[in-house]
């Protein structure tokens, strides 16, 4: 193992060189268990270990009106990015899956969009209604973390299963789900639960969900925030670049199962699990942002990072997985895939 320092800040790297089978054990999986329609909310904010923390968290609505209120000085050279968050937080949703009996909450994130390819839509109830099957679908695909789907998280990945118990029926995302008196609900619904990384002896703790939607309004609009999420994410990384800024993490998801929420933070540590095909790295990021249950697959912002997550088959980007059970901010991503910058 060999330990290194990023000459632009104290962001400590490190490389195995075996793959790291497991992960800090100070972290727990950010899931949460809800009752039904998410009742009982402020009950459970109130006795978090974390409740006094809780103000570091940054509602949507307070960030799209004043973002640079939240964000340090130096970032204000980037103008572009208050306006890639608002894009990221577009495409983040509140993942509610019906597991063992009992709601469980996380995050997600949208990162590809697609039109039906089928001639019929495949989603479960047009697979049961067959006089209505819908022959106009979109398929969405959510990016986010295993330990929202499976209870037992060592054994699924040791044995490379994950969706054998897995019922379409039992999982959906909600969408704009930004305030907590908010009225309209918009969701949709799951279709496929795809395989993880498959990398021996790397707990990736990575996944994703594929959702069906016959309303393809809301696909269009999908579809042209994730286009300008896209154009943006290489307009700021090609300034971070210049501007050797790369001290700033941010996450967006729904802790406790309530409204969308920001979370502001810097870069800890990563620990580059295995290097690989053309250039790339397999890696895992420690940051000092607050999370809560509720925020398991959350998308991870990480200003400066040569992300292979979009545009590459085999590359995906970080979603938060672990947060501190001690009483204070910190957590851990998902694997995902970098480009490894020489």
């Amino acid at each position: 193992m060999t330990l290194g320092k990023n000459k632009n800040q104290d962001l400590k790297i490190i490389m195995y060189s075996t793959p790291a089978i497991s992960n800090k054990e100070k972290y727990v999986p950010d899931v949460e268990f809800i009752t039904e329609n998410n009742q009982h909310l402020q009950s459970r904010l109130k006795v978090c270990p974390k409740e006094k923390y809780h103000k570091d968290f940054i509602s949507i609505a307070d960030f799209e009106t004043d973002p640079w209120r939240f964000l340090e000085n130096k970032f204000e050279a980037i103008d572009d990015l208050p306006e890639f968050l608002k894009c990221m937080s577009a495409l983040t949703g509140k993942i509610l899956v019906e597991r063992d009996g009992r709601p469980v909450v996380g995050s997600g994130f949208i990162h590809k969009i697609r039109r039906g390819e089928l001639a019929y839509c495949p989603c479960h109830e047009c697979l049961e209604k067959q006089e209505t099957k819908k022959q106009v679908y979109g398929i969405l695909t959510v990016t986010t973390v295993i330990h929202n789907f499976v209870k037992k998280l060592a054994e699924a990945i040791k044995t490379r299963v994950f969706s054998e118990n897995w019922d379409s029926k039992n999982t959906k995302v909600r969408l704009f789900y930004d305030e907590e008196n908010e009225e309209s609900e918009t969701f949709i619904y799951g279709y496929k639960l795809l395989e993880t990384d498959k990398e021996i002896n790397i707990q990736s703790d990575w996944c994703s969900v594929e959702c069906v939607t016959h309303d393809m309004e809301l696909v269009q609009k999908l579809e042209a925030k994730l286009n300008k999420y896209m154009e943006l994410q290489g307009e700021i990384y090609r300034k971070s670049k210049e501007l050797s800024l790369n001290d700033l993490v941010i996450i967006i998801g729904h802790p406790h199962g309530g409204p969308k929420m920001i979370s502001v933070g810097k870069n800890i540590k990563i620990e580059i699990l295995k290097e690989v095909r053309n250039y790339q790295k397999w890696c895992r990021y420690e940051y000092d942002n607050m999370t809560c249950p509720g925020s398991s697959g959350s998308p991870v912002f990480i200003l400066g990072q040569p992300l292979c997550g979009f545009g590459y088959w085999f590359g995906h980007p970080h979603n938060h997985s672990k947060g501190l059970h001690e009483k204070a901010n910190g957590g851990c991503s998902s694997v995902g895939v970098e480009h490894v910058v020489i």
